[in-house]
């Protein structure tokens, strides 16, 4: 049997990390974890922007929560949609001065995609080849208490159609309508 290695003063040898090695490898992994941290962030921000429902489910949240933290009501209105960009948003604050000019937004486009905000029940719709088609909502307002109008999105894909309804405590989807 070997002896236990000793020091020259006599007492055993004592084997592990110092302080300097310890510190140095927390370190490297705070700092590897802030690159990771700070590039999935990108990411997730540039995905969720990719996709018009997405989009449009980030504006709403992102809305009411300014609505909530100036303490006053803003609008959202659809805005004028051109063939190169997706639908615009214009939003402002209710009692915000004339010549304060509205914040517009742009969602992204995508071929065969497209939302609109529609009113909570069905009034004024046509049938076009089949299909019902509504006009869009002239304004949704989202108040300080974190609370919205109701409405509905409506949400095409190709020939796929789902009406989300929003829910007006959250301003957040609901499950869809014709959902099974």
């Amino acid at each position: 049997m070997k002896p236990d290695a000793q020091h020259r003063s006599g007492q055993p040898e004592r084997r592990g990390f110092t302080l300097l090695e310890t510190l140095l490898v927390l370190g490297l992994i705070s700092m590897l974890a802030a690159v990771l941290v700070g590039g999935s962030a990108q990411l997730l921000k540039g995905t969720a922007r990719s996709d018009p429902e997405d989009a449009l489910m980030a504006l709403l949240q992102t809305l009411r929560r300014q609505a909530v933290e100036r303490g006053q009501t803003l609008e959202l209105l659809p805005g004028e949609s051109s063939d190169e960009d997706g639908p615009d948003f214009l939003w402002s604050f209710e009692n915000a001065p004339e010549d304060a000019a509205p914040h517009e937004e742009k969602l992204p486009k995508v071929e065969g995609v497209s939302v609109k905000i529609l009113a909570p029940e069905t009034i004024g719709a046509i049938l076009l080849g089949g299909v019902a088609s509504e006009e869009p909502l002239a304004r949704l307002r989202f108040y300080p208490d974190g609370t919205c109008d109701r409405v509905r999105l409506d949400i095409r894909r190709n020939e796929d159609r789902r009406l989300v309804p929003i829910d007006p405590l959250t301003c957040a989807p609901l499950p869809a309508i014709d959902a099974k």
